[in-house]
């Protein structure tokens, strides 16, 4: 990606961010973000996706949009699922955006990691960048359940990567347009991976910490679980 006067381009990144219920995480979040890719002087465009957000969510996402020109909220009466926030929010994408991605809004991503997912696709020309946990401090349950999730994509799909779920995911706009996801619930990260590997498109990790959220609760339990389970065997009779 190189402007024709040899100099390298930086292409605008569209980044969603579904929230709901992280009052006390997304201001951090934003602000680290700004301060990288401003830095950086990295084009971003960052959708703040208020997800029907029960406490004060949709009102630090409307002060963020007042103060920084890079911020657009989008805001969601009813929660519409983990991938239904962050489709919502990646319809808004501009069209001048030539990577388009998300990340978790919980903070256990920092703005330096997003940003060398970031550089990783754009300078090895690949359709994906993603991070790859390797190590996490988020509890045992939520471990647990990712292992679980990771183990049946890598066995079932043929998955190349350990981490199925590890954000942020960034995508050049063609390969997001090609694979054209419609999960609306937490199989939206296994879905993409699954299109990935199936149509052989090149693909980057960079591994990364996954830190302990500061505040709030995670939103993934038992039910996610199970709602994976019936997606995957879904997938796997080649309803995706």
């Amino acid at each position: 990606m190189a402007s024709s006067g040899g100099q390298q381009h930086s292409p605008m990144l569209a980044l969603a961010i579904p929230l709901y219920d992280e009052e006390g995480n997304v201001r951090a979040v934003v602000k680290d973000l700004l301060s990288v890719f401003r830095k950086a002087a990295v084009p971003l465009q960052l959708i703040l996706v208020d997800n029907g957000s029960r406490d004060g969510t949709r009102a630090a996402v409307r002060e963020l949009e007042a103060e920084a020109a890079e911020v657009q909220g989008v805001y969601l009466d009813q929660n519409q699922g983990y991938g239904g926030g962050i489709l919502a929010g990646l319809q808004q994408a501009s069209e001048q955006a030539e990577v388009i991605g998300y990340m978790w809004g919980d903070g256990q991503i920092v703005g330096s990691d997003v940003i060398r997912v970031y550089r990783r696709l754009v300078s090895e020309k690949v359709e994906l960048a993603k991070a790859r946990r390797v190590e996490r401090i988020d509890g045992w349950r939520r471990a647990l359940i990712s292992r679980c999730y990771n183990t049946l994509t890598l066995w079932l799909f043929h998955i190349t990567s350990p981490d199925t779920n590890g954000c942020p995911k960034l995508f050049t706009r063609e390969a997001w347009d090609l694979l054209a996801p419609t999960s609306r619930d937490w199989f939206l990260d296994a879905e993409l991976m699954i299109g990935v590997a199936r149509r052989g498109l090149r693909h980057a990790e960079v591994d990364v910490v996954g830190r302990a959220r500061h505040s709030g609760q995670s939103k993934v339990g038992t039910g996610t679980l199970l709602e994976f389970c019936v997606n995957i065997f879904r997938a796997r009779g080649g309803d995706l």
